[in-house]
């Protein structure tokens, strides 16, 4: 009997380090202690990282801070271009006269801690250059010692070999290169682990092992003069292991992808004709928009303009007057956003706040009903809170890339809910007589999130059918008018999940959230020709 690597650990036993128990604690990370040189490697719910963060949080407090945070973050990503990439950095945050200051570095020592307390404390008192601020942070439960793990069933990083991951994709494309006319162009898989500790001047402690896969797998199709290029929709990023490349039918999809590959090449191709028309959008497409058009518009700092020299601001932009009774789109829109669902891209036990987040709903019946918050922006919204006699409290939206960048509010993991019947892509087509179809359409928007032109594979629907392909065709809307002409909903068999990302801050962060959507219907959607010359 052959034992794998992967054999031993499942029995709890670490391969050439004879017989030592793993005893359920995450893998070791690599910091600097200041008792020795070399770097020691050591958990991250090691006791000593514990010290260095509260090393840091009673320096800060020592100067001034009236409120102090330290986030620790220990990051390995591996699958891109430069192999596995390593980064050990730090972050603390004051407050002093209700104004923050930030310091970050790339060393773990106490004397660095206290170092970084002084300065993020000289940084606030710097920049409070006006009157002290009234600040309020809202109420939340402080988590005491917890340790969290994201529930994952193969570890990318533990239990599978860059041999192993390697092998797999060069499988995926041989079968792609056996079909006649096809041949494979990327093939990536990418992994992502990152352990964080947070403390704060409130007592709290917790860390938490966070995990990020995603990937790509494209095929080409060289046919009849004419060349057409897809990936597979299910390896955008999730907060799984290398179960997203493992735990699904992949080689099932790619022979989907490729069928409806050889199908859209029979097809005739039309050119674009400037109109409206009842336009039935995939899944994916539904995930783009909803992500653009109300994912970033309910950011409450976009809200309030805090993003204006940055990445863009709101047409959401009177939150007080436009809460509870401003019509974002159709009665049959309901957007709900919970960073604590299983498998989601922005799924954490506690944000950058150390709050544990809830699930909420952002869009009820086609009326706004709720912004993203954090501890500090909730009590922007205290008297609309109160009135409707609502919790003011952060829903868990504070995040960043690492402890080096200061934490903003960042989209959570959105979910449009479904219609009542069992309808899914096709179906909705086949009740078009005459309109569109499109998938994966990417999109463009404006600086406040109101204006868009989406683009992506474009079909004319004629008696319920995909009958040709639309060269060059692009969609033009307001995102209001847009999602008040919602006219069907796929149901809950159609919903599915994408990974993707937004992007915002000076210097810029990347995020990444998850988007669970049906296909849908929409009437009257307005259809241009980028390219023609006016």
């Amino acid at each position: 009997m052959t034992i794998s690597r992967r054999d031993l650990i499942k029995l709890g036993v670490k391969a050439g380090v004879g017989a030592t128990l793993l005893g359920g604690l995450p893998s070791q990370l690599w910091a600097t202690s200041a008792a020795s040189e070399p770097s020691m490697p050591i958990p991250i719910t090691d006791p000593w990282i514990k010290e260095l963060a509260l090393r840091a949080v009673d320096s800060a407090r020592s100067a001034g801070a009236q409120y102090a945070d330290v986030r620790l973050t220990y990051t390995r990503e591996k699958g891109g271009s430069h192999g596995t990439v390593e980064a050990l950095v730090v972050g603390v945050r004051s407050l002093v006269d209700g104004y923050w200051g930030f310091a970050g570095g790339r060393l773990w020592t106490p004397d660095e801690m206290a170092r970084l307390g002084r300065e993020s404390v000289a940084q606030a008192r710097a920049l409070s250059i006006g009157p002290v601020r009234k600040f309020d942070l809202a109420a939340a439960p402080i988590p005491v010692d917890e340790h969290w793990t994201m529930p994952i069933e193969i570890d990318p990083f533990e239990e599978v070999s860059d041999e192993e991951i390697s092998d797999f994709l060069r499988g995926l494309g041989y079968f792609i290169e056996v079909h006649p006319n096809f041949e494979k162009d990327l093939l990536i898989a990418r992994f992502l682990v990152q352990d964080k500790a947070f403390a704060s001047s409130e007592g709290a402690y917790c860390t938490q092992r966070l995990y990020r896969s995603a990937g790509a797998v494209v095929a080409v199709l060289r046919k009849n003069g004419q060349t057409l290029r897809r990936g597979v929709d299910t390896l955008t990023p999730a907060g799984l292991g290398w179960e997203l490349f493992k735990g699904q039918p992949l080689r099932e999809q790619i022979r989907r992808l490729m069928d409806e590959m050889e199908e859209d090449i029979m097809m005739p191709v039309k050119p674009v004709e400037v109109g409206r028309y009842n336009v039935v959008c995939d899944a994916l497409t539904i995930t783009n928009l909803a992500s653009l058009t109300l994912g970033t518009a309910t950011q409450l700092d976009r809200v309030f303009g805090y993003e204006a020299n940055a990445s863009g601001t709101s047409y959401l932009n009177d939150p007080l007057g436009m809460l509870g009774s401003f019509e974002i789109g159709a009665p049959l829109l309901t957007l709900t956003a919970d960073r604590s669902e299983h498998g989601g891209a922005a799924t954490v036990a506690w944000d950058d706040d150390g709050v544990r987040p809830d699930e909420f709903t952002l869009v009820r019946e086609g009326v706004l009903h709720d912004f993203q918050t954090t501890r500090e922006s909730a009590a922007w919204l205290s008297d609309a809170y109160t009135k409707a006699s609502r919790e003011i409290r952060s829903h868990g939206c504070a995040a960043a890339p690492t402890a080096v960048e200061a934490p903003l509010t960042h989209t959570p993991n959105l979910r449009i809910h479904p219609g009542g019947e069992a309808l899914d892509f096709v179906d909705l087509v086949s009740g078009i007589e005459e309109g569109l179809a499109i998938k994966g359409m990417h999109v463009d928007m404006d600086f406040q999130g109101l204006n868009g032109l989406g683009q992506g594979r474009v079909y004319e629907v004629k008696n319920g059918k995909r009958v040709a392909r639309i060269e060059g065709a692009g969609f033009l809307f307001r995102a209001p008018e847009l999602w008040k002409s919602l006219v069907a909903l796929g149901g809950e068999e159609s919903v599915r999940r994408y990974g993707t990302t937004s992007k915002k801050g000076e210097p810029e962060q990347t995020m990444y959230h998850s988007v669970s959507a049906p296909p849908a219907v929409f009437k009257e959607f307005t259809v241009i020709d980028p390219k023609r010359k006016a």
